[in-house]
């Protein structure tokens, strides 16, 4: 997106989310800081972001950064959207989009507190935002502008946005939103084996991180299905299928499919 293009984003809430995103696209475009605006609700984040993205501005109330922005984007916890939405709904016009990224909560919700044809958009995004390597999730509502694509365009540049169903947000809150802890929990168990099998821990860290990493490019950049790259690392009576055959015994492929599922379960029951 050129200058000339470039949309004013206002965030409701400064918390991590916002922040991760906030980070994400001062990263990809240092100068993008001046396109930003914060509001908090008085715990001084807004401020403290601010400095961190090199120049966002912080506003003194949700109106007032309204009233500076094309994209109101609400990161505040999802008991809180309503009161923000009552709060705003007045000053709120079809020339601005209004996004979400609190979990749980619908576009139509959104909409029912807002003017008609007001543009509503939807996002799941998780914390590698931050490195613009996230994966965002996105819903639209009904109405539409201008706006709108030069805003799904903003979201592009903190990673991989996936347009999905409002009814299965549950399912990639548990994949994508929850996997980063997964993954994690996945990396450092490597780490403590590196460490048992006589491997430094840095060591264990590096080897551990950059053969994730690898993995999933070249499962990205071949497009190879995980059966295909797991048979070509695979060699009968290999150190792989030794322990492929241990994995499976310990039931990991299971205890993973059971992790998501509860993870979903926990997302229907927090919406």
């Amino acid at each position: 997106m050129t200058n000339s293009e470039r949309i004013n984003i206002g965030l409701i809430g400064s918390g991590n989310m916002a922040s991760a995103m906030v980070q994400g696209w001062v990263r990809a475009d240092p100068s993008a800081a001046q396109t930003i605006h914060l509001t908090d609700h008085g715990s001084g984040r807004a401020a403290a972001l601010a400095e961190i993205a090199g120049g966002a501005h912080v506003h003194a109330s949700n109106r007032e950064l309204v009233g500076a922005v094309d994209v109101v984007l609400l990161c505040v916890k999802p008991i809180d959207i309503e009161d923000v939405l009552r709060e705003i709904s007045d000053i709120v016009e079809p020339t601005h989009v209004v996004a979400s990224v609190a979990a749980g909560v619908q576009t139509a919700t959104m909409e029912n507190l807002l003017d008609d044809g007001v543009p509503v958009l939807r996002f799941m995004p998780n914390v590698p935002v931050k490195v613009n390597a996230g994966t965002l999730v996105f819903a639209r509502g009904r109405a539409t502008n201008d706006k709108v694509e030069p805003t799904l365009e903003l979201f592009r540049a903190l990673g991989t946005t996936v347009e999905l169903q409002e009814r299965l947000f549950d399912a990639a809150t548990a994949l994508s939103g929850s996997g980063p802890a997964f993954f994690g929990l996945v990396v450092e168990a490597f780490e403590d084996a590196a460490i048992v099998s006589g491997l430094s821990a840095a060591v264990g860290r590096e080897l551990a991180v950059t053969t994730m990493s690898g993995t999933a490019q070249m499962l990205t950049v071949e497009d190879l299905s995980c059966s295909d790259l797991r048979r070509m690392v695979t060699s009968p009576g290999g150190t792989a299928a030794a322990g492929l055959a241990q994995m499976e015994r310990a039931g990991v492929r299971g205890a993973i499919i059971d992790t998501v599922v509860a993870a979903r379960d926990r997302a229907r029951e927090l919406g």
